[in-house]
């Protein structure tokens, strides 16, 4: 039927209908994902508070940041939200966008400190994706250990769960941490891993769609096992784990929380961790000094060269190795990165640390603007 002969539904019918059918889409919708997803949209900073967590303990013995003189940082960025060269202070780009907290320490000094009028240094921030690089800090300490026996051992040896899917024979860890699984990609997997109740029910809802380590694809359900094989090999919560490995050492200065799922009290490892800007920055100077604290070495020096190195073997990419984004050559730098773009930027050649937290920006200007070339110009006049 042409657009010309067809009736037009009245609205006042159009409107009848659609309330009739509202109940069985929402029934519709809620049979595969669950009702909290659809009420609460994408993720936001009240998640923190939303969902079951664990808590990270804090140190007893805080390490503080020295703070340098305000006065001597006089570092003018362009943030490229314009098509003119338009350099501006830290302050005006973080209140022209959707900053939370902004910092800036070089040599264990804050050069720079911002925080939006409603927060302050004891606000805690939504760590995201940056979660994944803290666990693949965790494997490594498990390898270390023994727990674990090699990046190459067989996932079913941890989950067994996943024997039935086809190819999971062929998985290894190392296909997780680098995210080269061949995992089929879903959103509906995402949102249940995220909202649900019951992590381990999403197991049987995995599909392997290529051969594990011939391709890279970032998924978070790769996170999500790598910490199911830490919470088992170390036979109790990760959140634990953390805080004994490195929380507490890394003297952090508040607690931080770990959201979990209701049903198991699995730590959502592909995200969700919470902590103060400054405790984030202690994870990055712990990178900066290549995985030692004070001397004392945390993570091996084999494990923080192995995560910062480039590696194009088995399906992964120039610039994303072991769950931690790679910068450039000249630079040296590699960061942690999460939803809405999060940072925690390391340059070990400037011993420089720069922590971004952000809320969801303006579409237009998060499209425009490259914070890893603002960290860059940062370091450029440090």
């Amino acid at each position: 039927m042409s657009k010309k002969n067809q009736i037009p539904i009245p609205k006042d019918i159009a409107a009848k209908i659609l309330f009739l059918a509202a109940p069985f889409l929402f029934s519709f919708l809620t049979s595969c994902i669950p009702a909290k997803a659809i009420f609460l949209g994408g993720p936001d900073a009240k998640d923190l508070k939303r969902f079951p967590c664990n808590t990270v303990e804090g140190s007893s013995n805080c390490f503080q940041f020295e703070y340098a003189d305000p006065e001597d940082f006089d570092v003018k960025v362009n943030d490229w939200t314009k098509d003119i060269p338009y350099f501006l202070t830290l302050d005006e780009i973080a209140e022209s966008h959707s900053v939370r907290s902004f910092l800036v320490i070089q040599n264990d000094s804050v050069k720079y400190e911002y925080y939006r009028k409603d927060l302050d240094s004891a606000s805690v921030h939504p760590s995201y994706s940056m979660a994944k690089s803290f666990t693949s800090a965790l494997l490594g300490i498990a390898l270390e250990e023994g727990l674990i026996k090699s990046l190459d051992d067989s996932v079913l040896t941890y989950i067994p769960e996943l024997k039935t899917i086809e190819r999971s024979d062929e998985l290894t860890i190392r296909h997780l941490l680098n995210h080269t699984s061949g995992f089929k990609p879903g959103l509906i997997l995402d949102i249940n891993l995220y909202y649900g109740r019951n992590i381990l029910r999403q197991l049987k809802k995995i599909e392997i769609a290529t051969t594990p380590g011939t391709k890279q694809e970032y998924i978070n359900l790769n996170s999500q096992l790598i910490g199911i094989i830490l919470t088992r090999v170390t036979n109790g919560s990760l959140s634990s784990y953390m805080e004994e490995k490195i929380w507490k050492p890394i003297q952090s200065c508040s607690d931080a929380i770990w959201s979990t799922d209701k049903k198991n009290e699995l730590e959502k490892t592909f995200c969700c961790f919470g902590a103060t800007a400054l405790d984030y920055a202690k994870f990055g100077r712990l990178f900066v000094n290549e995985g030692s604290w004070d001397g004392t070495q945390l993570i091996s020096k084999e494990w923080f060269a192995q995560s910062i190195k480039r590696d194009t073997t088995e399906g992964s990419s120039w610039n994303y190795n072991n769950s931690w984004h790679i910068g450039l050559k000249e630079y040296g730098d590699f960061m942690a990165i999460g939803l809405y773009k999060q940072h925690i930027y390391i340059n070990p050649k400037k011993n420089l640390i720069i922590v971004l937290l952000n809320d969801k920006d303006n579409k237009l200007l998060a499209e425009r603007i490259n914070w890893w070339y603002v960290f860059r110009q940062i370091a450029d006049e440090m």
